[in-house]
């Protein structure tokens, strides 16, 4: 077995996520920047791991030497995407939680407690990388650093405070809103890690609208 260290960006430029028999994420000292550790067998090469992307975007193994490394990282409009996704995620827990005490209804702490899981993969990828997440991490439930997302979240608990069906709809407009931001934030990171996360996400904000269609039939 040969170990090869394979440092990419996430990011276009160098993008894609190793799919030998196992691999293993190091944070390294720079900021955004992470290591991809890739054991593989003799008949497996770093082009293969990176199939999906075209010849001499990926990098490659040249056999020479047991390390191979290509270092980038994160655009700024990346992270400042990922920042607002972070607290994106946060308002529709914090609104689901708002609904919930008002209606007692287990949709709200159900779906609730999945975009507590929805940011807190954010917030693992983010500290993975190297960033600062402290001011999300700390923030009082309804309070946002984003200015559009604290005005978001004033409209939707007025609009959703008005009676059950009112809070059902904020609920769709919520994961509406989510579906299309998460799928254009993956395709700016398409091939890496933190589009992986994001893809995940999208597939829990289709099932979270789905359930709230279903609920605003019996409402």
């Amino acid at each position: 077995m040969v170990k090869a260290m394979y440092q990419y960006q996430y990011g276009k430029e160098f993008g894609g996520e190793a799919r030998g028999p196992s691999y293993q994420i190091e944070q390294t000292e720079e900021t955004s920047t992470q290591t991809v550790s890739v054991t593989y067998g003799s008949e497996t090469t770093v082009e293969s791991l990176f199939e999906d992307k075209e010849a001499g975007e990926t990098g490659f193994w040249t056999g020479a030497s047991e390390k191979q490394s290509v270092s980038a990282t994160y655009s700024d409009e990346a992270i400042s995407e990922l920042f607002f996704m972070i607290e994106e995620e946060k308002l529709a827990g914090d609104v689901y939680d708002v609904f919930y005490d008002l209606y007692g209804m287990e949709i709200f702490a159900n779906i609730a407690a999945s975009e507590d899981q929805h940011f807190n993969a954010l917030i693992n990828l983010a500290e993975s990388i190297g960033l600062d997440v402290d001011e999300f991490l700390y923030e009082s439930e309804g309070t946002f650093a984003d200015a559009e997302l604290q005005d978001m979240y004033d409209t939707l608990i007025a609009q959703g405070s008005e009676s059950v069906r009112a809070a059902l709809e904020v609920g769709m407009a919520i994961e509406k809103k989510d579906m299309v931001d998460i799928a254009e934030a993956a395709e700016a990171v398409e091939g890496t890690a933190l589009a992986s996360v994001y893809e995940n996400l999208l597939a829990g904000s289709a099932n979270h609208l789905e359930a709230f269609q279903d609920a605003l039939l019996l409402a």
